[in-house]
Formats: C-alpha cells, sequence, structure tokens
C-alpha cells in the first residue's frame, strides 16, 4: 500500500467535549469476519481544522503536534493516522478474501504534547476520527461512521527522557494507542476490553 493512497480533502466536523479519557468506548465492534479484504486506506484532514506552532501548554487549537521537524502539521498527522490504520487493518489485507473494501478516516482532532507541556507536566494525547468502511466495488458503507477516540498517556519530564532513550517515541505511542483501538472496532483485537480501560481525565480542547 502507498503512501499516496492518503487524501486530505476539505469537510466540516465539530469539535469533542472538553474533557476525556484513555479511551472512550465506541457503540459497538464489526465483526470484519473473513471475507474482507482492504484494498485501500484513506486519510481525511478537513480544511477546517486549525493548527498551532504556539509554544505554551495548551494552545486553543484542533492540531497541536511537535513530533516531527517544524512543517506541514496536517501532513505529518496524517501520515500518523494512516501508519496506524494500516497497522490495525494488516490482517484483513489478503487478496484472496472475497470482498474488497476502503477504510475511510476523517480526523477530528489531534492533541499532543508542545515542547514545554512535555518537558515540564506531561499529559493526554488527545486523537480522535470518525471511521467506516465502504465497499470498494459498490461505495456500499459496511460499517460506520463511527467516532473513536484514541487517547493515550503523554510522558512529561524525565519520563519523556527516558522513554525517548529507549525509542519510544510521542509518534510511536500515538500510533500504537490508535492501532489497538480499531483493531478493537474492527473485532481484531486479543484484547476486547481495549476501549474499557483506565480513563484519564484531560483538561482543555
Amino acid at each position: 500500500m502507498k503512501l499516496n493512497n492518503l487524501v486530505i480533502v476539505a469537510a466540516l466536523f465539530g469539535l469533542l467535549a472538553s474533557c476525556t479519557v484513555r479511551n472512550t468506548s465506541f457503540p459497538d465492534a464489526v465483526d470484519a469476519g473473513s471475507n474482507w479484504h482492504v484494498h485501500d486506506v484513506q486519510v481525511i484532514i478537513p480544511d477546517s481544522l486549525t493548527t498551532s506552532e504556539e509554544n505554551i501548554f495548551r494552545p486553543d487549537v484542533d492540531i497541536i503536534w511537535h513530533g516531527d521537524p517544524v512543517g506541514d502539521r496536517k501532513k505529518q498527522v496524517a501520515v500518523i493516522l494512516y501508519d496506524a490504520l494500516v497497522d490495525a487493518t494488516e490482517a484483513l489485507f489478503p487478496e484472496n478474501y472475497h470482498r474488497p473494501v476502503v477504510i475511510k478516516a476523517t480526523l477530528i482532532h489531534f492533541h499532543s504534547l508542545t515542547p514545554v507541556a512535555r518537558t515540564y507536566s506531561g499529559g493526554v494525547h488527545k486523537v480522535s476520527f470518525s471511521i467506516e468502511v465502504v465497499d470498494q466495488s459498490t461505495g456500499e458503507v459496511l460499517a460506520g461512521p463511527t467516532v473513536i477516540e484514541a487517547d493515550e498517556f503523554a510522558y512529561g519530564g524525565l519520563l519523556a527522557a527516558r522513554a525517548n532513550a529507549k525509542g519510544v517515541t510521542m509518534k510511536s505511542r500515538i500510533e500504537g494507542r490508535i492501532t489497538e483501538v480499531t483493531q478493537t472496532w474492527l473485532g481484531l483485537a486479543a484484547e476486547q476490553d481495549a476501549v474499557k480501560r483506565s480513563s484519564i481525565p484531560a483538561i482543555g480542547r
């Protein structure tokens, strides 16, 4: 699967509530069964989402990301979401499965830590997106759209430094969490309680 399948288009979506938790249950997991073959993964980043390079504890924007060099933050978080979804759906890639499908995800909210927050406090990586599974041939929606929240503890201070030294970065933790929760939604994860475990209150958008 090539990265050029990643799509960035304009769309409008509402913001989530100001207080979230590490995992938020979605209505029901999807039984992907044994006949879906993932033909494509598409990630949509609405033009309406805002970004900022402001280095304060919690900028009032939709996308906060400092885990890559300064650049196109929308493209960078799109790659993170794309890679995580590819990992989550890898069991559905085999060509001998009968029904080609497209996984479509639209980002709603992506808050990681600013450098100052990572240095002094840590917090929560807050990520939410809408996801659906569409028949590649007919366009029929087979599952979703469902809003998924894939939040994760964010290390700060010495914990962050020690994690980095071990190769555990903000990006790897966020990607792993998105993969885990998406696998559960698809009914593929071994741990079926992944969306019900440990909550983390987070203040801000």
